[in-house]
């Protein structure tokens, strides 16, 4: 085993200001972490510009060559930090990135620690073999099947998804280490009434309508189409439940074929579509929204849910992935089999008629259990978990 000391090479796939994605969030974990004591080296595979750090302990290198050449630049860089005792790297999903540090540890003592965090296996399985499928498997699978052999840490999260990826996708059960996604809990936050409908004037959102909350691609993964038709036609056949509107928040390949169906039902007065927003602003739309939906077939450890928890947001969910190791016991009842899409749609339905009092309670709940994703807590835990274990 390697003695471990306090400095991290972080690999992030990609940054921008203005990114829509996940990877957004990070540098603010990578902050907290310079702030409890950890020299980081970031490293950026692609980016718009060198992202601003406040610490002093964060030095950033954002990757300039492309192709082949990104992963000998990267190598490079990696055999240049461990002559300054950065023996420890952590990579996010990237698999390139991802398989020069392990063909790099297997000449050096250098840990390698690899997230992933999805049940999107069985989907890709399912797939019909042709070119297309072909060319994942070389591209992807090949790539992903080195990677959960080789890398020193297979990580991922939350507890649940350890057994998926054990049982399902075949990965070591010693190689696993357990992280959490975190929150930035001033960032996401409950603002006062006045505040809120501020920010909904300037949305231009009409103050009288209540607000449902969708944060994520239209993927087919997530059969996102299949639900978001049923429990659209559905929840507006209650006619007391005329003054809620939905807004979709996200891209993928299955918003085209949502819109014309919303367009089919005559609903364009009741549903918008905002396209993906930058990860920097979509907070205001949680901070005005009344529920939060996350209808989805598959995930791992959706960030759309703890940022809504935080927002103190009631939510209607399916126990894709790890989500029932996020929600408390009262949210879990407005939690759905991912196959059972009526009972989705009845639960939806079912809080949007909720009480007051019912729906404080949710809100309650909610704010108390995300606190244990913290940056701050969650910070910690990265360090225990990879210097200290």
């Amino acid at each position: 085993m390697i003695i471990k000391n306090n400095k991290l090479i972080y690999i992030l796939n990609n940054y921008s200001v203005h990114s829509t994605e996940h990877f957004f969030h990070v540098l603010n974990l990578l902050e907290e972490m310079a702030d409890n004591g950890i020299d980081i080296l970031l490293l950026i595979e692609k980016s718009d510009g060198i992202p601003v750090v406040k610490s002093p302990k964060i030095k950033v290198k954002c990757i300039k060559s492309s192709g082949i050449g990104r992963l000998i630049e990267i190598y490079k860089i990696i055999a240049a930090a461990q002559k300054k005792d950065y023996h420890t790297l952590f990579v996010r999903i990237s698999n390139w990135a991802a398989i020069t540090a392990i063909f790099r540890s297997f000449f050096s003592k250098l840990n390698v620690y690899y997230w992933h965090s999805g049940t999107v296996f069985e989907f890709d399985n399912q797939q019909p073999l042709n070119i297309k499928k072909i060319k994942w498997y070389l591209k992807t699978r090949i790539p992903f099947n080195f990677i959960k052999k080789h890398t020193t840490y297979f990580v991922t999260g939350p507890e649940s998804m350890k057994d998926y990826y054990v049982n399902i996708v075949g990965v070591s059960k010693e190689k696993i280490k357990i992280l959490y996604n975190d929150i930035d809990l001033s960032r996401f936050s409950i603002i006062s009434q006045k505040d809120k409908n501020i920010l909904k004037e300037g949305l231009g959102i009409d103050l009288n309508v209540k607000v449902i909350l969708f944060v994520h691609n239209f993927s087919p993964v997530r059969k996102s189409g299949i639900y978001i038709g049923k429990f659209l036609k559905s929840f507006y056949s209650e006619s007391e439940l005329t003054n809620f509107n939905f807004y979709f928040i996200g891209g993928g390949k299955d918003r085209k074929e949502i819109e014309e169906q919303v367009r089919y039902m005559g609903l364009n007065d009741k549903v918008f579509f905002l396209g993906s927003l930058p990860n920097a602003v979509v907070h205001n739309y949680y901070q005005i929204a009344d529920i939060f939906i996350n209808p989805t077939a598959a995930e791992g450890f959706p960030r759309v849910l703890i940022e809504g928890m935080a927002c103190g947001l009631p939510i209607v969910t399916t126990n894709a992935g790890g989500i029932k190791d996020i929600l408390g016991v009262e949210q879990q009842k407005y939690m759905s089999d991912v196959n059972d899409i009526d009972c989705f749609t009845n639960n939806l339905i079912k809080m949007a008629k909720l009480s007051s009092s019912d729906i404080a309670k949710l809100k309650s709940e909610n704010i108390e259990m995300v606190k244990k994703y913290s940056t701050e807590k969650v910070a910690l835990m990265y360090i225990n978990t990879i210097f200290n274990e």
